[in-house]
C-alpha cells in the first residue's frame, strides 16, 4: 500500500477520470533498447577500439535516451533493465577514459547523455549502484573529467561543437561515477600514480607507514575542481559535486582534507572569502548542500567542533536577503540546520517512542515460536518492558542537551510556515529526526508546538507544514497515543480546510497533507490505539473523498481510508465502501457526488455527517458549480433521510435564502429546491403547516427583498426558476401561500409572472431554467379541470410574444416555452389571431376570432419564427434555433400517451413539422460570427428523428418521395464542410436508417437503396462522431454517387454532389484535400461516372445561380477536375471534340460571372473558362462550340472593371494559346500571342478595350455587337488619375 502522494505520482490522472487502459505496466520498448545496447556491445567487443568509435551511430544513443525519457511517470518499470543497459554505456566511457588524451569526447558525450537521462528518470542514487567500481578506473576518470573542460578546442567541425556544447552531461556523469569510485576499501594514496612519481615511494608502502600527511594529489585535484568550478555551477553538476564531496571527505583516510574543506566552507559562508555577491548567489547553495551531505555521512566526533560555528552561519543564512529571494537557499539552509542539530545530539533510539509490534522480523519470529511451543509470550513482553524501563532510566541520567538545540528547533518550526512546500517538507523531516533524539518531555514540547500551528489565525502554509510534521512524527513513533486526542480533531479540521481568497480559495494542499497524516496514522498505530478515533476520522475522510473539489484530494483521502480499513479494520463497513470509492470512480467529481456518496449514505454511521457537510459547507461554497452539484446530491441522498430534510435542511435553507451573502442565498435556494425533490423521491407527502407557508412564500420574499438587483441578481434568477420548477414538480399546494388563492395577485400569478420575466432574459442559463420551470408549473397548476384557460393564459401569450415582440431574447424564450407546454393544453381550443380583413365601410364591429387548437397556434408561430426574416439586420439565429427546438418539443408532447381522438391532429402536426425541419436544413445565413445557419441546421437534424417517430406513432408512414427528400437532405449535410455539422447529420442518418429505441423510432421502410445506405452509415449513433474527421466521412459518401440512372441511389445524387462540391471547393486545406481527393478518385475510377458528375455540375450552376456559397466552390472544383484529368472521357484533350455538356457549361459559367463584383469569383471563373476553351472544336455544330463560348467569356473578362481580373484573364488566354499544337496554331494565333504579351492589361480600361477588340479577328471569332458599338463611339478625353492620389484610387486600381 502506498501513500496518497506516491499513489498520485504512480498513476497520473487524465481530465475527469483515469484511463486504466493507458496505464503502463512494463517497458514495451525493452526489446528495441536491448537491440541497440547489443550494437554498442558489438562495437566494443567485436572490433578494434580504433574502429569501434565509428560503428556506434549517434542515433543509437539518441533513440535510447528518447525511450528512457518516456518513463518519467513510471520510473520503477526501468529497474529490471538498468544493469543490462548501464554497464555497456559505462563501458564506452571507461574505454575512452583509458585512452587518455586520445579519448573521443563526442562518443563520451553521447553515452553520458543517456546515463544522465537514466539518472534523471530513475534517480541518481539508484543508477550509480550499477556503475563499475574498480580501483584502476579512478585516475582515468579524473583525467577524463579534467579533459571535459576543454571540449571547445577538441571539436573538429561545427557539428561536433554543437553536439558537445559545454559537455555538462559528461561532467555530471563522471562526477556521479567518481562518487562510487571513491568508496574503494583501501587508502586512496595507493591508487594515485602521482605519489610514486613525485616521491619515489610506492603509494601502498606510504599508506602502510602513515607517511602521507596531506591528501593525495588526485584528491586535491578533485577538491580544487569542486571548490573552484563545480560548486558554483547553476545546474545538476553542483548537486552531483556535493554528493561526491560527501562521499570523499567522510572516508577514514581523509581527515586532513575534511578539515581543510570545512575551514574553506565556513569562511565562505561567514563572509570571510573574496567572493562577490554575484558569485555567492551560485556557490553558497553548493557549499550548503555539500555540508549537509557531509554531516549526514560523517562521524560526529570529527564534525562536532565546527558545528557551533556553522550553526551561526546557517542561522544567518536563513535570515539573509538571499534566502528570502531564493527557495533553494531556504531549503538548503533548513537542511543544514537539521543536520547541525543532529550533530549536537548523540545518536540513539529513544525508548519512549511508540512501537507497533516488533521492529525486526527476528523478534516477531521469536514471539511466534514461543506461542507455538506453548510458552508465555506476554511474560517475555513484560520482561522486555522491564529491560526498556531500566534502559530508559539510564538514558535519563545520560541526557546532554546543548542550548543550541532550542534555537535549531525554533528555526525548524519557523520553516514549517514557509511559503514554499519544499522548505516546509524539509523542516518537517528535520523535526522528526531531531525529536527522535530528544527525551520524552522535550519531544512532547515539540509535538505541542506543532499542534499550536493549527490555530484558525494561522495561514494555509502553516497548516500544511504542521500536517507534514505530524505525519513525520507518527511514522517515527514520536507522536504518542496519549497525544492522539489532541491531534485527531486538528487533522479532521485540516481535511475540510478551505479558505476563500478573492475569486478563489486555498487549502487543497492542506487537505492533501491531512490525508497523508491519516495514511501515516493507519501505518503507525495498532488497531486498538486508533479505534477510539475512528468515529472522527472515517466520516471526515469519506467527506473529503466524495465532496472535495480537487481530484488529487479525493483520491488521497480514498487511499488513506483504504489504508485504514486494510490495517485497522476499525472503520464501519470499510470493505464495502472501498469497493465503490476506489481510485478510478473518484476521478469524476459528478460521479463522486451522485454515485459514490449515495452508496456511502446507505450506512447510518455516515449519512448525517455527509448531509450536514453538504448543507453547511458545500452549499455556501464560493464556486457556483459546486453549490449546484451539492444541491443535486441532496436530492439524491436526501431521500434516504426525509426526517433530516424536514427538520434540518428545509428550515435552515429557507432562512438562509434571504442572506446578504450571495453564495449563501444562492446555495440555499437551489438546495431548498432539491430538498423538496428529495421528499418526493422518498415517497413523502408535501410539507404542511408553518413550513409549507415558508416554502410557498420564498419566491415572494426574495422579490420583496429585491435580491434580483445588484451583484448576483442573475444568479438568483436562475436559482428562483429552479426552485419554482421543483415546487411544481412535487405539486406543493399553493393555497396556503401569501395573498389570495386566485386572481392577478395570487401566489400562482406571482410565480408565473416571475417565470415569464426570467424566460425573456438574454442569459442562456436563466432562460433555460425558466423554460424548464414554466413547463412543470403549467403541468402542475394550470391543467386541472380547465386546461383551455391555461392554454389561453400561456400558449396564446407565448405565441403572441413569438410573433410580435421585437426583443430577440423574449422570442427565444417564448419559442422554447411553447415546446414544454403540457399536452392537455396543446389539445385545448383557444381564440385564433384575428385576420387582417380589408377595410370596409360597414366594418365597425370586430368579428369574434375563430377557435383553433392550441397546438395549431403554437406551430404556426414556431414555423414562422424558424424562417429567416427578410430584413438581414433583424435576423436572429438563436431565435430560429429555439423555434426549431420548440417545434420538436410541441410534437413530442402531442405524441405522448396518444389516444384515438388525437391521431389525426398528431399526424398533421408531424407532417408540418417535418416539412419545416427540412426547410430549416437549408438555412445558410451568415453574420460576423460565421455560418450561424449551421446552428439551425443542427437543431433541425437533432429534431428530425423525433418528428418521424411522432408520425409513426400517429399511425402514418412516410411516403417514398418524402423519405427520399429526408435522406437526400441528411446526405447533403453529411458532406458539409463543418465537422460538427457532419457529425450531427451522421447521427440523424443513423437514427433514421437504423431506428432509435429511446424515441421508439422504427427504421424508414421505403428508402430507395436502403442496404447501400445502411452500409455507408455509422453502425451506431455513438460512432457518428468519427464523421467529423473528413477522411472518414467522404470515404463513405463518394461510393454512393452512381452513374446508372436506374440505380435507387441516383435519387440522392444531386444533393450529395452539391454537398461534396461545397466542401471540396472550400478554403480549408485538410477538408479540401479529403473531399476533393475522394471525389477525384471516384470519378477517375469510373468513366461512366464522369459524364454523370459533369452533367450534375452543369445543372448545379443555374440551380444555384447567384449563390456564391455554392458557385465559388463549384468553380474551384471544376478547376480541380479538369486539372487532375478526372473528366478526360467527356472532355478529351485538343483536337478531340468534347461531350455536349461542355458548351452548356461554358454558357452557364458566362451567365454566372456576368455582373459579378466578386474579384476572387471572377478569377476562379477565368480558370474554369480557360479549361473549357482549351477543348477541341465542335466540327458537327459550330454554333454549340464550347471552345468558342469559352474564348468569348475570357475575352469579355479582359475588359472587366477590375485590373486584377483583366490581368488574370490575359495571362490565362496567353497560356492557353501557347499550349495549342502546331496544327492548330496559325498566323492569327501567333499575332494574338504577341499582342497579349505586348499589352499592359491592368492599364486604364479605355486603353485596354481597343486592344481586346483586335483579338477577336485574330482568334477567328465574331466580335459582339456591344464591343463594336463601343469601338465606334466618339473618343472621350480620359483624365489620367494618379494611383497615389487617394487611398480609394489605389484600392480601385488594385482590383479590390
Amino acid at each position: 500500500t502506498t501513500s496518497p502522494s506516491d499513489r498520485r505520482n504512480m498513476d497520473p490522472p487524465t481530465e475527469e477520470g483515469f484511463d486504466d487502459e493507458n496505464e503502463l505496466t512494463f517497458v514495451k520498448e525493452a526489446p528495441e533498447v536491448n537491440g541497440l545496447v547489443e550494437q554498442i556491445k558489438d562495437a566494443l567487443e567485436g572490433r578494434d577500439p580504433a574502429d569501434g568509435t565509428s560503428t556506434i551511430s549517434k542515433t543509437v544513443f539518441h533513440k535510447i535516451q528518447e525511450i528512457v525519457e518516456r518513463y518519467q511517470e513510471y520510473p520503477t518499470l526501468l529497474d529490471p533493465h538498468l544493469e543490462g543497459w548501464i554497464l555497456p554505456l559505462t563501458s564506452v566511457i571507461r574505454r575512452e577514459a583509458h585512452k587518455g588524451s586520445e579519448a573521443d569526447m563526442v562518443l563520451v558525450q553521447r553515452a553520458s547523455r543517456v546515463l544522465h537521462a537514466l539518472a534523471s528518470v530513475r534517480g541518481y542514487k539508484t543508477v550509480v549502484k550499477f556503475f563499475p567500481h574498480e580501483a584502476k578506473d579512478f585516475e582515468p576518470v579524473v583525467a577524463l573529467l579534467v579533459r571535459s573542460h576543454d571540449v571547445g578546442s577538441l571539436a573538429t567541425n561545427i557539428e561536433e561543437a554543437d553536439e558537445l556544447g559545454s559537455a555538462w552531461e559528461t561532467r555530471a556523469t563522471l562526477i556521479l561515477w567518481l562518487s562510487i569510485l571513491v568508496l574503494i576499501p583501501f587508502d586512496l594514496v595507493t591508487v594515485d600514480s602521482q605519489v610514486t612519481t613525485n616521491t619515489g615511494v610506492d603509494g601502498a608502502a606510504m599508506a602502510k607507514s602513515g607517511g602521507q600527511q596531506e591528501a593525495p594529489p588526485v584528491v586535491l585535484r578533485i577538491l580544487a575542481l569542486c571548490q573552484d568550478s563545480y560548486l558554483r555551477d547553476p545546474g545538476i553538476v553542483r548537486d552531483r559535486a556535493a554528493f561526491l564531496l560527501a562521499k570523499l571527505l567522510t572516508r577514514p583516510d581523509m581527515p586532513l582534507a575534511l578539515q581543510k574543506f570545512l575551514v574553506w566552507a565556513t569562511d565562505a559562508l561567514g563572509g570571510q572569502s573574496e567572493y562577490s555577491e554575484q558569485e555567492k548567489m551560485f556557490i553558497v547553495p553548493g557549499i550548503v548542500r555539500a555540508l549537509a551531505a557531509t554531516f549526514k555521512l560523517g562521524k560526529r566526533s570529527e564534525l562536532l567542533e565546527v558545528a557551533e560555528r556553522l550553526w551561526t552561519n546557517a542561522r544567518d543564512l536563513a535570515d539573509s536577503p538571499a534566502a528570502k529571494a531564493s527557495t533553494l537557499t531556504r531549503k538548503l539552509a533548513c537542511k543544514l540546520t537539521q543536520r547541525i542539530g543532529l550533530l549536537f545530539l548523540k545518536p540513539r533510539v529513544v525508548s519512549w517512542r511508540y512501537e507497533r509490534g516488533a521492529r525486526s522480523l527476528e523478534d516477531n519470529l521469536k514471539r511466534a515460536m514461543i506461542i507455538s511451543q506453548g510458552g508465555d509470550a506476554d511474560a517475555e513482553d513484560r520482561k522486555k518492558a522491564e529491560e526498556e524501563a531500566a534502559k530508559e532510566q539510564e538514558e535519563e541520567e545520560d541526557w546532554d542537551i546543548p542550548e543550541e538545540i532550542e534555537e535549531v528547533i525554533e528555526a525548524l518550526l519557523t520553516a514549517l510556515r514557509d511559503k514554499d512546500t519544499v522548505v516546509r517538507w524539509s523542516a518537517a523531516k528535520g523535526l522528526g529526526r531531531i525529536t527522535a533524539r530528544l527525551p520524552a518531555e522535550l519531544g512532547d514540547e515539540v509535538v505541542g508546538s506543532i499542534l499550536d500551528c493549527f490555530l484558525p489565525t494561522e495561514n494555509d502554509n502553516t497548516w500544511h507544514g504542521a500536517c507534514l510534521a505530524l505525519a513525520e512524527l507518527s511514522r517515527r513513533g514520536l507522536l504518542l497515543p496519549v497525544r492522539l486526542p489532541d491531534a485527531v480533531p486538528h487533522v479532521a479540521s485540516a481535511l475540510a480546510y478551505d479558505v476563500r481568497r478573492g475569486p478563489h480559495s486555498v487549502g487543497a494542499h492542506v487537505r492533501d497533507a491531512a490525508s497523508y497524516v491519516c495514511w501515516a496514522f493507519a501505518r503507525a498505530y495498532a488497531p486498538e490505539v486508533l479505534a477510539p478515533h475512528a468515529d472522527a476520522l472515517a466520516p471526515s475522510l469519506l467527506i473529503a473523498a466524495c465532496f472535495d473539489r480537487e481530484v488529487n484530494c479525493r483520491r488521497a483521502a480514498s487511499a488513506a481510508f483504504q489504508e485504514s480499513v486494510g490495517r485497522l479494520g476499525a472503520f464501519p463497513h470499510g470493505i464495502d465502501i472501498i469497493q465503490v470509492a476506489d481510485y478510478f470512480s473518484l476521478g469524476s467529481r459528478t460521479k463522486a457526488y451522485t454515485v459514490v456518496a449515495d452508496h456511502i449514505c446507505g450506512y447510518d454511521e455516515y449519512r448525517r455527517r455527509m448531509l450536514n457537510h453538504l448543507c453547511d459547507v458545500k452549499l455556501i461554497h464560493w464556486e457556483r458549480a459546486t453549490r449546484e452539484l451539492a444541491a443535486r446530491t441532496i436530492s439524491i441522498i436526501g431521500r434516504r433521510d426525509p426526517e433530516w430534510i424536514r427538520e434540518v435542511a428545509l428550515p435552515v435553507l429557507l432562512d438562509r435564502s434571504l442572506s446578504t451573502n450571495l453564495e449563501a442565498r444562492h446555495g440555499a435556494c437551489v438546495g431548498a429546491a432539491e430538498a423538496l425533490l428529495a421528499l418526493k423521491n422518498a415517497g413523502e407527502p408535501c410539507v404542511e403547516g408553518e413550513l409549507a407557508t415558508k416554502v410557498t412564500g420564498l419566491v415572494t420574499a426574495i422579490e420583496k427583498a429585491r435580491l434580483y438587483r445588484g451583484k448576483g441578481g442573475e444568479v438568483m434568477r436562475a436559482a428562483v426558476s429552479k426552485y419554482v420548477q421543483c415546487l411544481a414538480s412535487v405539486s406543493q399546494p399553493l393555497d396556503k401561500g401569501p395573498g389570495p388563492t386566485t386572481g392577478p395577485k395570487s401566489l400562482r400569478s406571482t410565480l408565473l409572472a416571475s417565470l415569464e420575466e426570467n424566460f425573456k432574459h438574454p442569459t442562456v442559463d436563466i432562460r433555460d431554467s425558466a423554460v424548464s420551470a414554466i413547463g412543470e408549473f403549467a403541468a402542475s397548476y394550470m391543467v386541472g379541470s380547465n386546461p383551455a384557460a391555461g392554454a389561453k393564459r400561456l400558449i396564446v401569450k407565448l405565441a403572441t410574444v413569438l410573433r410580435d415582440d421585437q426583443n430577440p431574447a423574449a422570442r427565444r424564450g417564448a419559442a422554447l416555452a411553447l415546446g414544454v407546454m403540457p399536452r392537455e393544453m396543446l389539445f385545448s381550443y383557444v381564440p385564433g389571431f384575428a385576420a387582417e380583413a380589408p377595410a370596409e365601410e360597414n366594418a365597425d364591429a370586430e368579428a369574434d376570432p375563430e377557435m383553433i387548437p392550441a397546438w395549431r397556434m403554437a406551430l404556426e408561430a414556431l414555423k414562422a419564427a424558424s424562417i429567416p426574416e427578410e430584413d438581414v439586420e433583424a435576423r436572429d439565429a438563436d431565435a430560429r434555433v429555439c423555434a426549431t427546438k420548440g417545434m420538436a418539443g410541441v410534437l413530442s408532447r402531442m405524441a405522448t400517451n396518444l389516444v384515438e381522438d388525437d391521431y389525426a391532429a398528431t399526424s398533421q402536426a408531424a407532417s408540418e413539422v417535418i416539412s419545416s425541419l427540412l426547410t430549416c436544413m437549408e438555412d445558410y445565413c451568415t453574420d460576423n460570427r460565421g455560418d450561424v445557419g449551421s446552428w439551425v441546421r443542427e437543431a433541425a437534424m437533432e429534431a428530425l428523428p423525433g418528428a418521424i417517430s411522432a408520425l409513426q406513432a400517429s399511425g402514418l408512414e412516410l411516403a417514398t418521395g418524402r423519405c427520399v427528400t429526408i435522406v437526400s437532405a441528411l446526405l447533403k449535410q453529411c458532406a458539409e464542410k463543418i465537422d460538427r455539422t457532419r457529425a450531427s447529420a451522421a447521427t440523424a442518418l443513423c437514427a433514421v436508417l437504423r431506428g432509435r429505441e429511446s424515441d421508439m423510432l422504427e427504421p424508414l421502410p421505403d428508402v430507395p437503396g436502403f442496404n447501400r445506405l445502411l452500409d455507408a452509415a455509422p453502425t451506431e449513433e455513438r460512432l457518428a462522431a468519427s464523421w467529423a474527421v473528413p477522411t472518414s466521412a467522404y470515404a463513405a459518401l463518394t461510393p454512393l454517387i452512381v452513374a446508372d440512372g436506374s440505380n435507387p441511389l441516383a435519387a440522392y445524387r444531386a444533393d450529395l454532389i452539391e454537398g461534396i462540391v461545397v466542401s471540396a471547393g472550400g478554403v480549408g486545406d485538410s477538408l479540401g484535400k479529403a473531399s476533393g481527393g475522394a471525389l477525384v478518385a471516384a470519378v477517375k475510377a469510373d468513366p461512366a461516372l464522369q459524364e454523370t458528375v459533369a452533367n450534375e455540375l452543369v445543372d448545379l450552376l443555374p440551380r444555384r445561380r447567384g449563390v456564391d456559397r455554392v458557385t465559388v466552390p463549384l468553380l474551384r472544383v471544376l478547376d480541380l477536375l479538369f486539372s487532375s484529368g478526372a473528366l478526360a472521357s467527356v472532355a478529351p484533350a485538343h483536337p478531340d471534340p468534347p461531350n455536349a455538356f461542355a458548351h452548356t457549361l461554358a454558357e452557364n459559367l458566362r451567365a454566372e460571372l456576368k455582373g459579378s463584383r466578386d474579384v476572387a469569383k471572377l478569377c476562379h471563373g477565368v480558370q474554369a473558362l480557360s479549361h473549357v476553351a482549351a477543348l477541341g472544336p465542335n466540327v458537327v455544330n459550330s454554333d454549340r462550340c464550347a471552345r468558342t463560348s469559352g474564348l468569348q467569356g475570357i475575352l469579355a473578362l479582359m475588359v472587366s472593371r477590375y485590373p486584377r481580373v483583366r490581368r488574370v484573364a490575359s495571362e490565362a488566354l496567353y497560356v492557353l494559346l501557347l499550349g495549342l499544337d502546331e496544327e492548330a496554331a496559325c498566323e492569327g494565333i501567333e499575332a494574338a500571342i504577341e499582342l497579349l504579351s505586348d499589352t499592359r492589361w491592368d492599364a486604364e480600361l479605355t486603353m485596354v478595350k481597343p486592344e481586346r477588340n483586335k483579338l477577336y479577328p485574330l482568334l477567328g471569332l465574331e466580335a459582339p455587337a456591344a464591343a463594336l458599338e463601343a469601338a465606334k463611339g466618339p473618343g472621350v478625353k480620359v483624365k489620367v488619375v494618379d494611383e497615389n492620389e487617394s487611398y480609394a484610387a489605389l484600392v480601385g486600381r488594385a482590383g479590390y
